[in-house]
């Protein structure tokens, strides 16, 4: 049986490291063993990566807009977002533009873009049953999921707001900003529109917030 190598001292023993008899053939050893440690720790780090992109992708948000002039079995007109992808995605915040020009609620939409008066009676004519409504800012979306934030069924009433905001000409100058991030926290601003986000590392409030119950 082979004993372990020793050195000796004024009043002690101590273990020593093995070595072959070759001073060169043990500097060989001892480099390969720090480089198939290095190569192991490199490998061990990129599984770690690529583990964690396998997890974000499959927890991927995709929000996209909703500019629908026939939503439902009413034909109603509704703008808003959905979500695409294949993980939850948590709506921070949500931005809408006219024409380049920040968009307060949904009836400074209808105003802006479709004739609605500024009346509050003329705007309860318009819409007997008012408008539908949601809110969209610091909420989650299930995969396949919408959030239409306005939907208006065609107006008896006033047919031209109605017939107006469901022009395809009207619905292409309507643009969003939206930010949301995923699950593990990973963030984005959208436009909606495209595919290409831009990362963040976290949301801001917004510069123009949505109200969808305003005037």
């Amino acid at each position: 049986m082979s004993e372990v190598p020793v050195d000796t001292g004024a009043g002690d023993i101590t273990p020593a490291p093995r070595r072959t008899g070759g001073k060169h053939f043990d500097v060989v050893i001892a480099v390969a063993a720090i480089f198939i440690s290095a190569v192991s720790l490199f490998v061990a780090i990129q599984h770690g990566k690529t583990e964690r992109d396998l997890v974000a992708a499959n927890v991927w948000p995709f929000p996209r807009a909703i500019l629908s002039n026939g939503y439902d079995n009413n034909h109603s007109i509704a703008i808003g977002v959905s979500n695409g992808g294949v993980g939850p995605a948590k709506i921070s915040s949500f931005e809408l533009f006219y024409r380049g020009q920040p968009i307060s609620s949904g009836l400074d939409l209808l105003r802006k873009c479709c004739g609605l008066s500024s009346d509050p009676a003329a705007v309860k004519t318009a819409f007997p049953n008012g408008t539908y409504n949601s809110i969209v800012d610091e909420t989650v979306l299930r995969p396949g999921e919408d959030n239409p934030v306005l939907r208006v069924a065609p107006s008896l009433k006033s047919p031209q707001v109605t017939d107006n905001l469901a022009k395809v000409s009207v619905l292409k100058q309507i643009s969003f900003r939206v930010c949301y991030c995923s699950v593990l926290d990973q963030c984005w601003v959208s436009d909606l529109r495209s595919t290409h986000t831009r990362p963040v590392r976290e949301c801001e409030a917004p510069a123009h917030p949505y109200d969808p119950n305003g005037l």
